[in-house]
This record gives structure tokens, C-alpha cells and sequence, in this order.
């Protein structure tokens, strides 16, 4: 009996072993064997007195009787608990191990793939020697990318080293990068007045490709480590996650093993520096364009108000960036790990000319325009024309109709002037302005510059042939061109006694002989739109659209004249505004009736008939001898009426010579004054 309970002991101090680590087994093991040890020292001094007490035994049968009862209870007891012990070690695989499972299956089920859930060690060495290990347990993706990033220091930028940087002008990289609002402000514009004509031509833009935004001393590299972080990161965490599903429990044994071997920690991943030498090829090539500097050759540099002149300038020696030397210096720093390096770009000066050209500057295109009489009007060509007079554009620069001039309003001292708006006769602050823009075009044309945008006005103008003007209004549509010269070129432009003068000064584009003219002819005439039914205001007879073809005539130096089409433009006739018939026949018969009543409110036709009646009742009374003086008389009354009437005309074959009245023309009215078919609330 005793036997039995020290294995049970035995056997349930060695069920609590599984599981646990090397050391405390070895504990538990010492602690079970002494105790054994001791259960069978007792089982060995408990069979000796059984043998010693044998001839007692009947003596004391009674109290014996009693202690089987105990000792059978207890054995059951003891049987029992040892069953219970071992079945549950059976079902669960051992008691730790059990545990070990049940913490498994809950950590699989919480499981996160966003976060590192064990000690992922990575090497970061080949872009930060000194760095070591990084430990990314616990950490989501923008946690690691920046751990990483926390062991190097990213500062790489290279210096422009041009001797003439106080001359260096930085183009405007961000010019066609136009803001949301101008934009949908000029669309909403554009969409209002759909039926101008619009011609965009499209130049070599050498910025159209940059996509770096270097300033005018130094261009700072963007850290390229960073850039290629975001990939390194996403297939670590790719790897844990396949990792994590594919992961098996393993024995106690296995994993003290493991525990022991842990102790020497090793990169689970070791980052690799990519090879930039693309990248940085392309920004260095970028850099080259943007820092280009050309030689100035003495050209015009600003104008002199004073004065009325342009203001030449002094030769100045151009710059240009060696870009594959720069990019070798860079990729020498990256190479040897020293991203905070200040590099000095490799470039070479461009010679400038020695020899004056200001004897070469000449008007090389003009055009002039015939205003109308509206002093209010000719205010508003007059400080438009202001605003560009004496403009310069350095060579590749273009020039804005609206960034120039800006926006019309009264506090600049512009008026309102006639001006169509949606096809309605408006006064508009600002109106007439169109006048300049299409003189400009015009000018700009003649000097051979390239016009990048144009719109024409939705109702063919008055003051230039159809064809050949260019709306604007604020914001949009503007008038633009470029100057695609190689010289700097200046504007004159100045309103005087009723006409408006542009004048482009620079270096002839064109061969020398060579001239062009703009001209436009009618291509077709269109119907008249279909009438407007209205209830109020007065009516319109409208007018017919057209549709004109723009040539461009060349005259060359042999003589010869070259015709070549340039455009096409259409204008929209104007709608005609009718009432309806039930209206006009009321307000026929007001007219009538008005008609019908003098200015004391009694009727023309009573008095007609009140003046027959009382002659009627004379000629009664007088008889025929009255009504024959009274006839007489009546005729030298006519007769000296005639002649107090006024004096007699000059009679030259016996006809009157009756003078003509002006030939009325379009535009000519007060009201229509200089008037341009204009879409909404545009200034022309």
C-alpha cells in the first residue's frame, strides 16, 4: 500500500516537469527523488515491524480491522487522483505543454500584420557602418522606416558656382503650374464665351521636363535612401506575415535549445545601398538646364520712363553646369557614406561678345488702330497701353496680356465703356481694353514672335478686320506669345489723338528683306439666329454671323509674296428680339391710340369732324359769291405761308438738290461707340 502511494507521488511530481526549462527540472528532480527516497525507507522500516508483530496480530484484530478499512479508503483515494492526473496528461499532451498550446492558438487569434510581434534584427550597415543592429520588434511600418532612418543623417546638396550669380536670373519653373482657382476661374470664363475662336500654339519649352525645384545658389538632393525605404520595409513585413502563418509549436526541448542558442544575436535582414547613379545622372542633367546661363551681348535691359529709351547693358559672360562630371562627385560622396557632403558643381563659362549690337536694335514690328471718340473709353486704351509700355522680355520669356496689365478696376481709373456682355450692349469697366491686345497681336505678328494664345471675340469687331483681334478680359481669356528670338526685345505702346501704336524694338527674327502681313478675308456669311421672343423692352432686327480665313503673306526679299493660311476664325450673328404676336397687337393699338390724341387729351378725329360741320353751316349763310372770295383768300394765305416757311431752294433743272445726310455705320451710334463682339463682361 505504501509502495503504491510513494509511485503516485513519484509519478505526479514528474507530470509537472514537461515544459519547463533545463534548470528547473533539474530542481524538480532533486526535490522528487529525495522525497522517494524517503517513501522507501519508510516502506522498507514498514515491512520489518509487520514481521516483529505477527504473534500480536490477533490480539489486536479489532483496532487492525479498523486501520484496512483506512488504508483501503485512502489507496482508493490515492488511485483515483493518480487516474484523474494521468488522463488529463494524455488529453492535453502534458500539463505545460497544454498551456503552451492555449497561449499559442490566443496569440494566433490577435494576431496583428501591421506590427513585428518577434525580435526582428536588421543590418544596416551598408549605408551606416557605425550603426548596429536594429531591433524592430513591436513596430509598425512607419516605426521601422523611422528607425532606420534614424541612423544616418541626410544632407547631400550641391553649390552653383557660377562667377556671374549676380546676373543669374532662375527661370520660373513654376509658370505653367497654374493655381486651382486661376484655372477654374478661366475655364468657367472660356465655357461663358464658347464661341470665340481660339489658336494655341504650343514652343519648345527647354523647362517642361524639370521636376527638381533647385534654388538659384544650391540644389539639396533628395534623400534617396528614404525614397527606396518604403519597398525595403513592405517585403519585411511580407516575410513576417508568412512567417507568423506558417510557424509551429515546437517541444520543451526544442525550445531550450533555442533559448540557449538565442543568446547570440544575428540580422534576420541586412539592408543593401541601391545604385542611384541613374538618379542621380538624371538630377544633375535637370540642374544643367536650369542653371544655364546665356551670354548677354549688350542687350536691353529696362526701359527709362524718363526718357522714353530702353536701357542697354553691358556684356556678361554665360554659365553652364558640366552635369556627368557633377554627378561623378556625388556618387563618390553616396559611395562613401558621407550624406551631409557639400559638393561644388563642375561648370564652365560661356564667352559673351565683345562687340556692341546696340546699333542693331530696330522696330522690327508695328501696328496702329483707329479708336472712336468715347473719352472714357479712349481713358481705359490709354492706361492699358501704359501698363505695357516698355515691357522687356528676355529671349524664351513670354509675356501675359493680363499678369502685365492686371485686372481693370475703378480704383486703377478705369470707366465704364460699351462692351458686349452675352450678346447684350453693357457698360463694363475696363471696356475698350481689347483694342490694345488685338494692336499688340497684330504688331507681334509683323515682327515674326510666336503667339502662344489667342481667342478672338465672339461678334466680329469694328476697329481691325475679323481675324486678326485677341480678346481678354479678367481673368480669362488672356492674349499671350513668347519671344523666340535670341536677343532681348522691348513693347512701345502709347494711345494718341484717337489711335492706339504698338511698336516691338529688338534684333530682326526675320531674314533680312523678309516681312509679314496678317490679313483676313470673309469665308462665308451665316444665317441669322432665330429670334428671341420677348415681353418687355425693345425689339432688334439682329444680324448675320460670319466665318473668315486669316492668311499670312509673306513678302521675301526676291520680291516674290508667298499667301499661307494661318487661321480660321467664326463669329456668331446677333440675336434677333421679337415680341410676341398677342403683345405686338396690344402695343400696335396703344401706339394708335396715342397717335390718335393730342397733347390736351381730345381727339384728332373729333375735331376733324367739328371743323366740316361749322363750314358745312358757312357756306349756308354766306352763299356762292362768299365761298368764292373765301377760296381766293384762302389761296394767298397758302401761298404767303409757303414763302415765310423759309427760303426757296436752289432749282437746277427744275429739281430740288437735296443735300445727303451721313451714311450711318456700325458703331457709329452713342451708344455702340468702338463696341466689339465680346463674350461675358469682356473689356474691348
Amino acid at each position: 500500500m505504501a509502495d503504491r502511494y510513494d509511485d503516485s507521488v513519484k509519478n505526479r511530481a514528474a507530470s509537472r516537469l514537461r515544459g519547463q526549462s533545463r534548470s528547473r527540472n533539474s530542481q524538480r528532480a532533486a526535490s522528487g527523488n529525495t522525497r522517494y527516497t524517503a517513501s522507501k525507507g519508510k516502506t522498507t522500516s514498514y515491512g520489518s515491524a509487520r514481521s516483529n508483530g505477527y504473534n500480536n496480530r490477533r490480539k489486536d484484530d479489532n483496532g487492525s480491522n479498523y486501520g484496512i478499512v483506512i488504508g483501503l479508503a485512502a489507496a482508493v483515494i490515492i488511485v483515483a487522483a493518480g487516474l484523474f492526473i494521468l488522463l488529463k496528461s494524455e488529453l492535453t499532451g502534458g500539463d505545460s505543454s497544454g498551456r503552451v498550446e492555449e497561449s499559442t492558438l490566443a496569440a494566433t487569434e490577435v494576431y496583428d500584420p501591421n506590427i513585428i510581434h518577434d525580435d526582428i534584427y536588421i543590418d544596416v550597415s551598408s549605408f551606416a557602418p557605425d550603426a548596429g543592429l536594429v531591433n524592430i520588434n513591436g513596430m509598425n511600418r512607419e516605426q521601422v522606416k523611422a528607425a532606420i532612418e534614424a541612423t544616418y543623417n541626410w544632407n547631400l546638396t550641391v553649390n552653383n558656382t557660377n562667377p556671374s550669380m549676380d546676373d543669374f536670373l532662375m527661370p520660373e519653373l513654376s509658370r505653367s503650374d497654374e493655381t486651382a482657382e486661376t484655372a477654374k476661374a478661366e475655364t468657367a470664363a472660356e465655357q461663358a464665351d464658347n464661341d470665340g475662336s481660339e489658336q494655341t500654339v504650343q514652343v519648345d519649352d527647354p523647362y517642361a521636363g524639370i521636376t527638381i525645384r533647385p534654388e538659384k545658389t544650391l540644389f539639396a538632393i533628395p534623400d534617396l535612401i528614404a525614397l527606396n525605404l518604403d519597398e525595403m520595409v513592405e517585403q519585411i513585413f511580407a516575410d513576417c506575415e508568412e512567417k507568423a502563418e506558417q510557424k509551429i509549436e515546437e517541444s520543451s526541448e526544442t525550445e531550450s535549445e533555442e533559448t540557449s542558442a538565442s543568446q547570440a544575436v544575428s540580422a534576420d535582414y541586412a539592408l543593401a545601398l541601391p545604385d542611384f547613379t541613374a538618379q542621380i545622372t538624371d538630377y544633375m542633367s535637370q540642374l544643367a538646364v536650369v542653371w544655364k546661363m546665356s551670354p548677354k551681348n549688350g542687350d536691353i535691359t529696362s526701359y527709362d520712363s524718363s526718357s522714353g529709351e530702353f536701357v542697354f547693358g553691358g556684356s556678361v559672360d554665360g554659365y553652364e553646369v558640366n552635369a556627368s562630371a557633377t554627378a561623378a562627385k556625388v556618387m563618390e560622396a553616396i559611395n562613401g557614406h558621407k550624406y551631409d557632403a557639400s559638393i561644388d558643381a563642375d561648370g564652365s563659362k560661356i564667352s559673351a561678345s565683345v562687340s556692341s549690337i546696340k546699333d542693331k536694335y530696330q522696330t522690327i514690328g508695328s501696328f496702329t488702330t483707329n479708336t472712336t471718340a468715347n473719352s472714357v473709353r479712349n481713358g481705359n486704351i490709354k492706361r492699358a497701353a501704359a501698363a505695357i509700355n516698355g515691357t522687356v522680355l528676355q529671349p524664351g520669356e513670354e509675356f501675359s496680356f493680363n499678369e502685365t496689365v492686371g485686372q481693370r478696376t475703378e480704383e486703377k481709373g478705369y470707366g465704364g465703356a460699351p462692351a458686349y456682355n452675352e450678346g447684350e450692349v453693357v457698360t463694363e469697366v475696363g471696356g475698350g481694353v481689347c483694342q490694345v491686345s488685338s494692336t499688340l497681336y497684330n504688331a507681334v505678328f509683323r515682327a515674326g514672335l510666336t503667339t502662344t494664345y489667342r481667342r478672338s471675340h465672339t461678334f466680329a469687331p469694328t476697329y481691325v478686320t475679323p481675324g486678326t483681334d485677341a480678346t481678354v478680359s479678367w481673368p480669362g481669356p488672356d492674349y499671350k506669345f513668347v519671344n523666340n528670338s535670341d536677343h532681348a526685345i522691348g513693347i512701345r505702346a502709347w494711345y494718341e489723338d484717337q489711335t492706339m501704336n504698338v511698336q516691338i524694338y529688338g534684333i530682326r527674327i526675320l531674314p533680312e528683306g523678309v516681312s509679314w502681313e496678317l490679313v483676313s478675308e470673309k469665308a462665308t456669311d451665316l444665317p441669322v439666329p432665330a429670334a428671341q421672343i420677348i415681353t418687355e423692352g425693345e425689339e432688334s432686327e439682329g444680324s448675320a454671323g460670319s466665318e473668315w480665313q486669316a492668311y499670312k503673306i509673306i513678302h521675301n526679299a526676291d520680291g516674290t509674296t508667298e499667301k499661307v493660311k494661318d487661321h480660321y476664325t467664326h463669329y456668331s450673328g446677333h440675336t434677333p428680339k421679337k415680341y410676341a404676336a398677342d403683345i405686338a397687337a396690344s402695343l400696335a393699338a396703344e401706339s394708335a391710340a396715342v397717335a390718335a390724341t393730342d397733347e390736351n387729351g381730345e381727339t384728332i378725329a373729333d375735331q376733324n369732324e367739328s371743323s366740316s360741320a361749322e363750314a358745312v353751316s358757312s357756306e349756308e349763310d354766306t352763299g356762292s359769291a362768299a365761298d368764292q372770295s373765301s377760296s381766293e383768300e384762302t389761296q394767298a394765305e397758302t401761298a404767303d405761308e409757303v414763302i415765310v416757311a423759309g427760303p426757296s431752294l436752289p432749282q437746277t433743272d427744275g429739281q430740288a438738290d437735296i443735300p445727303e445726310g451721313p451714311v450711318p455705320q456700325f458703331g457709329g451710334s452713342a451708344v455702340d461707340e468702338g463696341l466689339i463682339g465680346e463674350g461675358p463682361a469682356v473689356n474691348g
